[in-house]
């Protein structure tokens, strides 16, 4: 090998390091909790704007989890939060809609009685397959 093969090397190695960075700065770094309401949207411009619709009613960024179809997908592959619970039948389903090229949002309410105001904010964007997750089960909130 010449000396002109490694600063190639390293600027590949530099562009996967960035790549895998700004994979890591989407998904949670804690934990992101067992309850929580899992919607796919056609685009992510929909995604975008439900997130700002649960925003604009009280939830916190801290709260709303937005992934591409690409994200969502490694997210699942490193069993990454909050996706490590999706059960073998939605894995099915939500990796149907990730091969068509679906963005994903993930909110956390803060109790059950929050889960009708979600589904109400998500559905004009165009939400669908939104269902709330908890540890031991599942609720379909849309079909």
């Amino acid at each position: 090998m010449n000396s002109q093969e490694y600063p190639a090397q390293s600027e590949q190695s530099q562009k996967e390091e960035q790549s895998t960075a700004a994979t890591e700065q989407q998904l949670p770094t804690a934990g992101f909790p067992r309850e929580y309401v899992l919607a796919a949207f056609v685009n992510l411009q929909d995604a975008q704007q439900a997130a700002d619709a649960l925003r604009n009613s009280g939830f916190g960024n801290h709260e709303i989890l937005i992934l591409e179809g690409s994200d969502f997908m490694e997210a699942v592959a490193q069993d990454q939060s909050p996706f490590n619970i999706i059960t073998s039948a939605n894995h099915d389903d939500y990796m149907v809609e990730v091969k068509r090229g679906r963005s994903f949002l993930a909110v956390r309410p803060e109790n059950l009685a929050q889960l009708e105001p979600i589904r109400d904010l998500l559905a004009p964007h165009g939400a669908y397959l939104v269902k709330y997750h908890d540890t031991w089960s599942q609720r379909e909130l849309l079909p």
